[in-house]
């Protein structure tokens, strides 16, 4: 008996490492993927107006924000969520982050990183969605000159062969 408790408390120990280790994974790949979505000026602005859709934080304050704390798109939406989740500025959960990921971080401050995580997620998928309604939009230019406009369902008419 006295050789199971201490093995099960290490069992546990590990699992929650495994654990940790892994929500860290995942939180930093979900901020790649988000930032990964900011490739040119227009897909830029449509980050920047889901981050700040998601963390109700303007987009010039999120603008300035970026410019002092040099955090990307991802990493400012989880730290503006977990300012506003812990009660906490901004400049107060950047100083806890030294030297810690952002799940521990998340958890330290009393906020599931599941949570922080579906942020994310949310907003790369509006992100996504965005991109691809202006995408469509783009695709559906009007022709310079209406005269010569076919639609595409109609085919060439073949010229009729002979008398009838």
């Amino acid at each position: 008996m006295k050789i199971v408790i201490p093995s099960l408390v290490v069992c546990l120990l590990c699992t929650a490492t495994v654990i940790h280790a892994e929500n860290e994974a995942v939180l930093n790949q979900a901020i790649k993927d988000l930032n990964a979505r900011a490739k040119t000026d227009a897909d830029k602005k449509l980050v920047l107006a889901a981050v700040s859709q998601q963390t109700q934080v303007p987009e010039k304050t999120l603008q300035s924000q970026m410019a002092t704390t040099r955090l990307n798109y991802g990493e400012l939406l989880v730290a503006d969520s977990l300012a506003e989740g812990s009660g906490k500025t901004l400049t107060n959960i950047i100083a806890l982050k030294q030297g810690k990921g952002w799940a521990a971080l998340s958890q330290e401050v009393k906020i599931n990183p599941s949570s922080v995580l579906d942020r994310l997620r949310t907003t790369e998928k509006v992100v996504q969605m965005s991109q691809v309604k202006a995408k469509q939009a783009e695709n559906v230019k009007k022709p310079d000159n209406p005269d010569s406009v076919r639609l595409q369902s109609q085919a060439p008419m073949a010229p009729r062969m002979g008398h009838y």
